[in-house]
């Protein structure tokens, strides 16, 4: 095999499970992107605002410490 065989055979393999899944255009490729960042925000969304606290009030995960800021207070502003 030559190198130009090397590289291309990768590259079909790519380009036949992007039409498997339907993406035939530039244009279907920037909206299976954009979905899949927008479920990686919401995923990131329950992660922080309703798993995390249900895992660690549960006691399956350990509950990260408070953030201090510069001058030794936590953001609150208690000790």
């Amino acid at each position: 095999m030559d190198e130009r065989s090397n590289i291309s055979i990768p590259v079909a393999k790519l380009i036949s499970v992007w039409v498997a899944f339907g993406i035939t255009s530039w244009e279907k490729a920037a909206a299976a992107a954009a979905f899949l960042y927008s479920a990686l925000l919401i995923c990131e969304w329950f992660w922080k605002k309703v798993w995390r606290p249900v895992f660690e009030r549960a006691g399956w995960i350990k509950p990260r410490p408070p953030r201090r800021s510069r001058d030794g207070e936590t953001d609150w502003g208690k000790p």
